[in-house]
C-alpha cells in the first residue's frame, strides 16, 4: 500500500510537470498567434487610415477638375473677360497641397487655359498619357497617369490627374489637367513611422509603383506587373498574404486593397522577422523558465519522497483531532467567543486583550450588546436570528467599542450549534481595511472629480456637460419644468491669442470662466464647451430670466477690462446666445444646443458684444439699425450710379454661380438703398427691387458676416413677412454683405433663395458666399 501511494504521486508529479510543458508549449502558440494577429491588424488599421487619405485627397483635387470643367463648359463663359475667366476658373486652385500646376488643353493638347500663367504659355501635351487616355475613350471620370517628369522644370516628380471636356454635342474638346507631386505620397508615408524591414507601397491598377517607403528612386515607375505579388493585388480588392518582395527579396506579410474607385493598389508590408522577433524573446524566456521550473519540481519532489514516511504518522495522530481544533487553529489571532441564546458571552479567547483592550473575565457573562455600537445593534440582532435558522456561517460588519472609547471595525462570523443552544462567534479586527476602503473611495471621487473636470477654466468639462445637459432636459421634459442654456463666446479669441500669446490667453480664459461662475445662479451648471466657448445650464429659468443672467455676465466681462487691441471695443468681451427648452421648435438636446448656437452666431455677426434669444425685442421687434446711415447712403449711392453708368452682366453669372454652388434655385446681388433694394444681379428671378422692410437682406446689412437662414418659418423674425407666406414662399436665405474697402460701410448683399428649408451650413459653404462677396466688390469697383 505505502509504495502504491509513493508511485501515484511520482506520477502525479511527472503529469504535473507535463502539465508544466503542454501549457507553456499552448501559450507560445497562442503568443505567436497574438503577434501574428495584432501585426495583421495594426497593418489592416494603418491600411485603412492611408487608403481613406488618399482617397480623400484625389476627391479633392477631382472636385477642383470637375469644377474647372463645368464651367469651361457653360456656354456664357466664352463671353466673360479673360480676367474673370482666370479668376473664375482658378481662383486659389494652386494654394492646394501638392499641386505644382492646372492647365485646361484643347482637342489638340495645346495649352489654352494656365492656372499660372496668364497669357497661357505655348505648349503642347497631346503625346501624354492623361491626354490619349481621354482622346481614345480609355478613360471615364478622373484619370490618374504613371509617374512623370514634370516637362518645364525636369526635376518634379509627379503623376497627372484628369478630366474630360466635351463640347456641346458631346465630342471630344480636350481636357483638364493637374500635376501632383509624389512627395505627397513620400510625406504621408513617412509620418508612419515604420520598423527595420516594414515597407508601404503604392502601385498603380497596371503594377507600376507609385511611391515607396522606404523610399528607392530607382524603383519609382518602374513595372513590377510580372510579379506575383502584383498579381495577387490585381486579383481581388483586398485581402493579405505572406510573401518575397520583388524589390529587396524579403519575406514580408502583405495587407492590400485598392484605394475607392481609383486605379491605386495600396500594400502595407510587414517583415515576418520583425513580427516575430518579440515572440523569440518571450520564447526564450519562457524555456529557461520552464527549464527552472522543472528542475525545482524534481528537487522538491526527492526531497518530499523523503520526509514522506516521516509525515505518514503524524498524519494518522492527529487527523482525529484536527476536526476538534481547526477553527481555533485557523483564527489563533482572531476573537473566539460563545453566546447563548439570550446573546450573554458564555466564552472568551485572550485575543480580546489585543483586539479591545479588556481581558475575558471583563467581558464573560456580559451581554454582547455592552460594547457593540448603537447603531449596529440591530443588524447585529438580525445577524444572530438568520444563524439559527440557517445551517451555514452567517457574517456580518459592525463596531466595537474599544476600552480607551474607539470603536474598532469588526468582521463577526456567527455558527449556530444546536447541541447546546448556542452561537460561536469569530470577530476578526478589519480597522486597517476600512481605512485603507475610505482611502479608496476618497481617491476614486478625486478622480471621478478630476475626469468631469475642465483643467484650464475648472468649470465641467464637454464629456460631463453632455451627460448632464442630457438629464437635465429628461428631467425637465418629464416634470414639465423649464430649462434655459447660454452659449457663450470670447470676442475675437484668436486674434487675442495672436496677439498676446497663449499663455496670456488662457490667463484670460480662466478669468472670463471665473466671471460666467461668480454670476450665474446658484445651482447653475458652468462648463467649458470647447476652445473658447463656455456654456451654462439653467434649470428651472425660462428664456427672459436667462437673458437677464447672460447680460450680468456679459457686462460683468466687459468691466474687467482686460486689454484687447484687436477688438473694435479695445478690451475682452463676450458674445452669448440664449435657447430654452420651452421654445417652439426645441424639442430634443441637440436641437436646443443647435438654437443656442445660432443665436450666438447672430449676436457675433452682428456687432458682437451682446446677448441674443429668439424672443428678445432687440431680435423681433423689426430690422435691426444700420450704424451711421446716413454715410453708408451717399456710399451706397455712388454704386448705384456707377452701376447705371455702366451695367456689369458679370454679375448675373456672379448670381447663378452662387445659387449653383449652394444648391438653390434663386441667386441675385443687391444694392441696398433708403427704402428698397436694387437687384442688379438675378438668377431665377424677375425683380429689380424689393422692399427694404421686408427684404430679408435688412437683417444681413446689419452685419459684417454672412446670415443663414435654413427655415424662415421657424424663425420668429420672419414669421409675418410676406414673402415666407403662401404657396411660392421662400423657406431658405442666405446672404453675405457687400462692404465698401474704402468706408468699410455695407452697401448690399449677395444673396441666395430656394422654396424649401436646407440644413446647417458648414464652414466652406459661409467661406464661399464671403468670397463672391469680394468677387462682387471687385466687379463693382
Amino acid at each position: 500500500m505505502q509504495v502504491f501511494r509513493r508511485g501515484r504521486y511520482i506520477m502525479l508529479v511527472a503529469v504535473l510537470m507535463l502539465g508544466f510543458c503542454s501549457a507553456s508549449a499552448f501559450m507560445l502558440v497562442q503568443l505567436r498567434a497574438d503577434s501574428w494577429k495584432i501585426a495583421n491588424t495594426s497593418a489592416q488599421n494603418l491600411l485603412t487610415l492611408l487608403s481613406q487619405d488618399i482617397d480623400s485627397r484625389m476627391e479633392a483635387y477631382d472636385a477642383v477638375l470637375e469644377g474647372i470643367v463645368r464651367k469651361v463648359q457653360q456656354p456664357e463663359f466664352a463671353s466673360l473677360t479673360p480676367d474673370l475667366q482666370q479668376i473664375l476658373l482658378f481662383d486659389q486652385v494652386l494654394k492646394e497641397p501638392y499641386f505644382t500646376s492646372v492647365l485646361v488643353l484643347d482637342a489638340q493638347g495645346n495649352v489654352v487655359r494656365d492656372a499660372g500663367a496668364m497669357p497661357p504659355r505655348q505648349d503642347n501635351f497631346s503625346d501624354r498619357s492623361y491626354f490619349q487616355a481621354h482622346l481614345k475613350g480609355e478613360a471615364s471620370g478622373l484619370y490618374i497617369s504613371t509617374p512623370f517628369q514634370r516637362r518645364l522644370t525636369g526635376d518634379d516628380d509627379v503623376v497627372g490627374l484628369s478630366r474630360r471636356i466635351d463640347g456641346p454635342d458631346g465630342h471630344f474638346a480636350g481636357v483638364v489637367v493637374a500635376t501632383l507631386k509624389l512627395s505627397y505620397f513620400q510625406d504621408l508615408f513617412k509620418r508612419m513611422n515604420l520598423k527595420d524591414g516594414d515597407a508601404i507601397n503604392l502601385f498603380s491598377q497596371s503594377g507600376v509603383l507609385v511611391m515607396r517607403s522606404p523610399y528607392i528612386a530607382n524603383q519609382i515607375g518602374r513595372d513590377f506587373s510580372a510579379s506575383e505579388n502584383i498579381k495577387r493585388f490585381q486579383s481581388a480588392r483586398f485581402g493579405s498574404f505572406s510573401g518575397v518582395a520583388a524589390i529587396d527579396g524579403v519575406m514580408r506579410l502583405y495587407n492590400f486593397m485598392h484605394v475607392g474607385s481609383r486605379p491605386l493598389i495600396l500594400n502595407v508590408a510587414l517583415s515576418h522577422d520583425q513580427i516575430l522577433s518579440t515572440w523569440r524573446k518571450q520564447a526564450i524566456s519562457i524555456g529557461v523558465a520552464l527549464a527552472l521550473l522543472c528542475g525545482l519540481t524534481i528537487a522538491l519532489t526527492a526531497a518530499v519522497r523523503r520526509a514522506y514516511n516521516d509525515r505518514v504518522l503524524a498524519e494518522e495522530t492527529t487527523r482525529k483531532s484536527e476536526a476538534r481544533y481547526r477553527l481555533l487553529a485557523d483564527n489563533a489571532t482572531d476573537v473566539i467567543v460563545s453566546l447563548d441564546r439570550d446573546l450573554i458571552r458564555r466564552y472568551v479567547s485572550p485575543a480580546s486583550h489585543e483586539m479591545f483592550g479588556m481581558d475575558p473575565g471583563e467581558l464573560v457573562g456580559k451581554t454582547a450588546r455592552s460594547i457593540i455600537h448603537c447603531e449596529d445593534w440591530p443588524l447585529v440582532q438580525k445577524i444572530a436570528q438568520e444563524a439559527r435558522m440557517s445551517s451555514s456561517p452567517v457574517e456580518a460588519i459592525y463596531r466595537l467599542k474599544h476600552r480607551d472609547g474607539h470603536y474598532v471595525w469588526v468582521e463577526g462570523r456567527y455558527r449556530y450549534v444546536a447541541e447546546n443552544d448556542s452561537l460561536i462567534l469569530v470577530l476578526r479586527d478589519i480597522s486597517a481595511r476600512k481605512v485603507a476602503e475610505a482611502k479608496l473611495e476618497k481617491a476614486n471621487a478625486e478622480l471621478a472629480r478630476r475626469a468631469n473636470t475642465d483643467g484650464l477654466t475648472g468649470l465641467v468639462n464637454r464629456r460631463q456637460f453632455d451627460e448632464l445637459l442630457a438629464a437635465e432636459y429628461e428631467r425637465a421634459n418629464t416634470a414639465g419644468t423649464s430649462l434655459a442654456l447660454l452659449l457663450i463666446d470670447v470676442d475675437r479669441f484668436k486674434l487675442f491669442n495672436d496677439t498676446y500669446g497663449h499663455q496670456e490667453g488662457d490667463d484670460c480664459l480662466r478669468l472670463v470662466a471665473q466671471t460666467v461662475q461668480s454670476k450665474a445662479r446658484s445651482g447653475d451648471i458652468c462648463a467649458r464647451y470647447g476652445g473658447e466657448e463656455l456654456a451654462v445650464i439653467m434649470r428651472g429659468a425660462g428664456e427672459e430670466e436667462a437673458l437677464g443672467v447672460g447680460e450680468r455676465i456679459r457686462a460683468a466681462v466687459e468691466n474687467l477690462q482686460i486689454s484687447h487691441s484687436a477688438s473694435n471695443y479695445g478690451h475682452v468681451t463676450i458674445s452669448a446666445g440664449c435657447s430654452s427648452a420651452g421654445a417652439e421648435g426645441v424639442h430634443d438636446v441637440k436641437t436646443l444646443i443647435a438654437e443656442a448656437d445660432r443665436l450666438l452666431y447672430e449676436a457675433k455677426r452682428t456687432g458682437r458684444n451682446k446677448v441674443i434669444a429668439a424672443r428678445a425685442p432687440e431680435f423681433t421687434g423689426g430690422l435691426p439699425a444700420v450704424s451711421d446711415e446716413k454715410r453708408r447712403l451717399e456710399t451706397v449711392e455712388t454704386y448705384q450710379q456707377r452701376f447705371a453708368e455702366k451695367p456689369n452682366e458679370n454679375l448675373n453669372v456672379i448670381a447663378r454661380g452662387a445659387a449653383e454652388l449652394l444648391g438653390t434655385p434663386i441667386g441675385f446681388v443687391t444694392l441696398a438703398g433708403d427704402k428698397e433694394l436694387s437687384l442688379i444681379g438675378r438668377h431665377g428671378i424677375e425683380a429689380e427691387t424689393v422692399a427694404r422692410d421686408i427684404a430679408f437682406c435688412g437683417y444681413t446689412i446689419a452685419g459684417t458676416d454672412p446670415l443663414f437662414v435654413t427655415d424662415t418659418q421657424a424663425d420668429l423674425r420672419f414669421r409675418s413677412n410676406p414673402l415666407v407666406q403662401g404657396l411660392e414662399a421662400l423657406r431658405f436665405y442666405a446672404g453675405a454683405p457687400l462692404v465698401d474697402p474704402q468706408t468699410g460701410f455695407v452697401v448690399g448683399t449677395v444673396c441666395v433663395a430656394d422654396f424649401k428649408p436646407h440644413e446647417q451650413p458648414t464652414d466652406g459653404q459661409r467661406k464661399l458666399l464671403s468670397d463672391l462677396s469680394t468677387l462682387v466688390i471687385k466687379e463693382l469697383n
